[in-house]
C-alpha cells in the first residue's frame, strides 16, 4: 500500500488527509490515510508532464525526434529542458518540487509495486492535461472570475477500471469523485506534511505566468492508489479562458461527469 510505504511530501506521494474539511469526508472516505508528492522518474519511471509530452519544462518547446533528446533534470529526472539556459531560468520555481520528488523517489525505491502504480498514474494524468485544464477552469469558474484562482484548488479522485489490465495506459483510469478546496483548507491538509513550500512556489509560478500574459497556474490534487499527486497546470490568457468556458461550460456542479466523458474521448 502506498499509504504505509510513501510517508512523503512531493506533489504526488501520499497525503495524510486527516485535516480534510468535514463536509468532504464522505466524498473521499476511500482516502483514509494519504500523504503527498509531485512528479518522479527512474526505476519505475516517474515522469512529469514535460517528459511525457516531450516539451521543455520552461519554454514549452517541443522536442524534435530527429534531434538529440532534451536533457532531464539531474536530480529528480522528472522534467526535461531544451537548453542549459532554460534549466537555469526554471530552477527558482522547480527547486522545491525537485527536492520533494527526490525524497519520494528514494522512499519508493524499496517498494517497486507501489512505485510502478504511481508512475502509471502520473503518466495517465499527464496524457489528459486538456480535459483536466478545462475541468479546473469550469469548476472554479475562472473564465468569469479569474481571481478565484488565488483561493481555489481542485481535488479529483480517479480509480482503475475493472478491466484496466486489458486497456492501454491512457484508458485505465476514470474520475470518480471531486470537489473544490480553498487555499486555507489545502494548507491545513498539507501543512504538517511539508506542503507549504510547494504552495508558496505556486504563488511565484502564478506571478511568472501573469507576466507572460497568462491567467496563472492551477493547482490540482489528483488521488489514486491511496496517494495524492499535486499537479500544476498552466492556464491560458484570461480572455482565452473565458472563451473556452463560454463555448463549453461544464458548470461548477456538473464538471465531474463532463470530465469523465472527456478523458474517454481525449
Amino acid at each position: 500500500m502506498v499509504t504505509s510505504v510513501l510517508n512523503l511530501i512531493h506533489l504526488c506521494a501520499a497525503l495524510d488527509i486527516v485535516g480534510i474539511p468535514t463536509r468532504y469526508k464522505m466524498s473521499c472516505n476511500s482516502i483514509s490515510r494519504l500523504r503527498v508528492t509531485e512528479t518522479r522518474d527512474k526505476d519505475p519511471h516517474w515522469k512529469g508532464q514535460s517528459r511525457v509530452l516531450k516539451v521543455c519544462h520552461w519554454c514549452g518547446k517541443k522536442q524534435d525526434p530527429s534531434q538529440k533528446p532534451y536533457q532531464a533534470c539531474g536530480r529528480c529526472k522528472e522534467v526535461i529542458y531544451c537548453s542549459k539556459e532554460c534549466q537555469v531560468a526554471s530552477w527558482p520555481l522547480h527547486k522545491e518540487p525537485c527536492k520533494l520528488s527526490t525524497k519520494a523517489r528514494t522512499a519508493a525505491a524499496a517498494h517497486p509495486e507501489a512505485a510502478t502504480a504511481i508512475a502509471n498514474f502520473k503518466k495517465w494524468h499527464s496524457l489528459h492535461l486538456g480535459p483536466l485544464r478545462h475541468a479546473v477552469i469550469c469548476a472554479l469558474d475562472l473564465g468569469h472570475n479569474p481571481g478565484a484562482l488565488e483561493d481555489g484548488v481542485l481535488f479529483i479522485e480517479a480509480r482503475l477500471k475493472v478491466d484496466h489490465k486489458d486497456l492501454p495506459l491512457k484508458r485505465r483510469y476514470e474520475p470518480v469523485g471531486g470537489f473544490t478546496l480553498t487555499m486555507k483548507e489545502t494548507r491545513e491538509m498539507l501543512g504538517n506534511l511539508g506542503g507549504d513550500p510547494i504552495l508558496d512556489s505556486l504563488k511565484v509560478a502564478n506571478e511568472h505566468m501573469r507576466k507572460k500574459g497568462g491567467l496563472g497556474v492551477a493547482a490540482l490534487l489528483l488521488q489514486a492508489h491511496n496517494m495524492v499527486d499535486f499537479v500544476k497546470i498552466v492556464l491560458p490568457a484570461p480572455a482565452v479562458a473565458r472563451q473556452v468556458q463560454d463555448d463549453d461550460d461544464w458548470g461548477r456542479e456538473g464538471w465531474l461527469d463532463k470530465l469523465r466523458v472527456a478523458v474517454e474521448i481525449d
